[in-house]
């Protein structure tokens, strides 16, 4: 990678959904933006205007696709299903503390190591389209995606570039924005939640 050259991902949650609510394991099912989250939707995408984005790559599930639409930023979207939530299986749609109380049958879901590779498998795909670009200066990317896929990116860029990974949760239209620079990754703002104009301020390393 040329040494002035700039990776910028902004990698974001969806909007709060029904069962985000109604706190029930949505997994890979399409999950219901609720009036809530297409509130937050709205308010992230007027934050983002005017950003301009080299690519913008969403979720193929629908509570994703449905955000990117209520953000209103007219840019060209690639939809990729490695960026799903991990699969759960039959306890998609059961109450999260009922299925963290009773524990999982571990052949029924994604297991933790396949929802790893897929999820690294297209960091790094990312990661190599942009370091054989030798002709940009820089290039700015957003990865609108899921709770515990954001959780696998953070601990795999701050693995791959030898940072401290930050204990952290991810909310709703959350913003976590890493830079990748000389070889050597920073990250900017983690859940960064200004744009709902909520007293919690972004949590910054």
């Amino acid at each position: 990678m040329a040494s002035n050259t700039v990776f910028t991902i902004f990698a974001i949650r969806h909007g709060e959904t029904e069962e985000n609510k109604l706190r029930v394991l949505q997994g890979q099912s399409q999950g219901r933006l609720a009036e809530s989250g297409q509130h937050q939707a709205l308010k992230l995408g007027l934050s983002l205007k005017h950003t301009e984005f080299n690519h913008v790559v969403v979720s193929d599930l629908q509570r994703t696709q449905d955000t990117w639409q209520w953000m209103g930023l007219n840019q060209p979207v690639t939809f990729d299903e490695r960026l799903r939530e991990r699969a759960f299986g039959k306890y998609e749609g059961l109450p999260r503390n009922q299925v963290m109380h009773a524990g999982f049958d571990e052949l029924e879901i994604e297991s933790k190591g396949a929802f790893f590779r897929r999820v690294s498998a297209f960091v790094d795909e990312r990661v190599a389209l942009y370091m054989a670009n030798k002709d940009q200066d820089k290039c700015q990317e957003l990865w609108l995606t899921h709770g515990g896929t954001l959780r696998i990116i953070l601990y795999y860029l701050c693995n791959r570039f030898q940072v401290e990974t930050p204990q952290t949760r991810f909310d709703n239209t959350g913003i976590t924005e890493y830079r990748i620079q000389n070889g050597a990754l920073s990250i900017e703002r983690l859940n960064d939640m200004q744009h709902l104009c909520r007293e919690k301020s972004a949590q910054r390393v």
